[in-house]
C-alpha cells in the first residue's frame, strides 16, 4: 500500500495516482467547458478518492499528495462553484 491507495507496482490493474488525478481533471474542464458560463447546479457523487479528487480540482492537490483529505464523508456533500 501507498498510503490508503494499493501500490500500482505491486497490483496488477491498479491506476496510477497522477493517471487518476489527470483524468478526473481532464472530467471536471469539460464540465466546465460545457455548464461553466449557466448558472445550474451538477450533482456529482463517488467513493471517497473521486470526491477527493473533485475537491483537489478546486483546492488544489496538496504538497503531500494527499487528496483524500478533501472527500466528502458518508451521506455528506460539499458545494464548489465551477
Amino acid at each position: 500500500m501507498v498510503g490508503a491507495v494499493p501500490d500500482s507496482s505491486v497490483y496488477k490493474g491498479v491506476e496510477q495516482i497522477p493517471r487518476f488525478i489527470k483524468r478526473v481533471f481532464e472530467f471536471m474542464h469539460e464540465l466546465k467547458n460545457k455548464y461553466g458560463a449557466r448558472e445550474i447546479n451538477i450533482l456529482l457523487s463517488g467513493h471517497r478518492c473521486t470526491t477527493g479528487c473533485i475537491g483537489a480540482y478546486f483546492e488544489g492537490v496538496p504538497e503531500d499528495g494527499n487528496i483524500l483529505k478533501f472527500s466528502s464523508d458518508n451521506g455528506q456533500y460539499k458545494v464548489y462553484k465551477l
